[in-house]
């Protein structure tokens, strides 16, 4: 998931308006999906880039469950509400990130889309 997560921004990377918009929020961000997973987003400048790791230190801590990040790439949640419902613990200026949530909006979810597509169930990977 943590390699899924980290091509998913890369990809924002490759189109040089979006990559702009992304280095926008001038923070840098752990994506936890466990105490041994998760991505480090690096979205001070452009081009943005995404590692399949947490490493380094970060700005914001995003910590939640595969399950609830699964359905946030799915639409089916949105982070905002996951951080106002208790489902989604954050530290730092969680405002930075979610301030370029919608232009996250504009990246491609074919493979996430794919992915739950594939196992029938619609409810993603097991991992």
């Amino acid at each position: 998931m943590a390699e899924l997560t980290a091509d998913f921004f890369n990809s924002g990377a490759t189109d040089q308006r979006i990559g702009e918009r992304l280095a926008l929020a001038q923070t840098t961000v752990h994506i936890h999906y466990s105490e041994t997973a998760g991505v480090t987003l690096d979205l001070t400048k452009a081009p943005i880039h995404a590692e399949p790791d947490i490493v380094g230190q970060a700005e914001i801590q995003l910590y939640g469950t595969p399950e609830l990040f699964i359905e946030m790439v799915q639409r089916k949640k949105q982070m905002a509400m996951a951080i106002t419902r208790g489902e989604l613990a954050y530290e730092g200026p969680v405002r930075k990130f979610l301030r370029i949530v919608p232009i996250m909006r504009s990246l491609d979810f074919s493979t996430w889309d794919e992915l739950f597509q594939g196992n029938g169930n619609g409810s993603g990977p097991t991992a």
